[in-house]
């Protein structure tokens, strides 16, 4: 079915590029030489994402892969020369887990312009490493990112359409969109947790636990909250739509 729908969309693509050069100077691709990363062995081809799907085609064909956005479970950017990406397509050999894919970046970089592409049509969570968020943060907060063992050092930045935490380790950075967010909790003064919808090995969601270095204003929480819970309801409906989570609880609870 997702070959099936990665056909026609080519195939549409390519007969509104022979219709007239106006087609051809709207649509937008990007085209890098890429390399898919495996346990054993690897393959090298060239890596495409264009208006509708993403691609990965080798020279022998035998290996090409092709997702239209919706098939695209998680898009992650893990750094200006990798990305990750996460089907839907079930692991014959690890029953409950889903097919993730990893390109590494030959030649040339994700730069600004294809992140805020992707972002603009990937509706599914998208993660990236790689920010550089338009206009002054509404809030700059020091913080500890507290791992499974030890921790790492780095400060949350508040825009108005994004949470990014700037890590001062590599590849430890993470920029999300609200919708992004599944939820976020504030156990005590000092502590901020967020669960996202990125997948987890031990456990069905990630969530990250900041230890604050000085206190969040609670406008500034109120602020997150709001826009993680009711991102598009219009102001008079919001108190009237469901029952919403406590503001201090644990993120993974609500």
């Amino acid at each position: 079915m997702m070959k099936a729908r990665c056909l026609i969309i080519a195939v549409v693509g390519s007969v509104g590029i022979v219709i007239g050069s106006a087609a051809r100077i709207s649509a937008q691709q990007f085209k890098y030489r890429a390399r898919e990363s495996h346990l054993i062995g690897r393959r090298d081809g060239v890596l495409r994402i264009s208006e509708r799907q993403v691609e990965f085609n080798t020279k022998s064909g035998k290996d090409n892969r092709c997702w239209a956005y919706l098939d695209i479970e998680l898009f992650e950017i893990l750094s200006p020369r990798k990305i990750k990406i996460h089907t839907y397509r079930d692991r014959g050999f690890l029953p409950g887990t889903d097919l993730e894919f990893t390109y590494e970046i030959v030649s040339g970089q994700l730069g600004q312009q294809v992140r805020d592409f992707l972002r603009s049509r990937i509706s599914r969570p998208f993660v990236t490493e790689v920010w550089n968020e338009p206009g002054a943060p509404e809030a700059v907060i020091p913080v500890k990112h507290l791992h499974r063992f030890g921790g790492c050092q780095g400060i949350l930045r508040v825009y108005k359409d994004f949470l990014v935490f700037e890590s001062t380790t590599e590849h430890d950075s993470r920029s999300w969109r609200w919708t992004d967010i599944q939820s976020i909790g504030k156990p005590g003064p000092y502590r901020f947790e967020v669960l996202t919808y990125e997948p987890e090995t031990a456990g069905p969601k990630r969530s990250y636990n900041f230890e604050l270095k000085e206190l969040m204003p609670e406008q500034i929480y109120d602020q997150i909250w709001a826009r993680v819970y009711r991102p598009a309801l219009p102001t008079d409906k919001r108190e009237t739509i469901g029952q919403r989570p406590a503001r201090t609880q644990s993120a993974g609870k609500q």
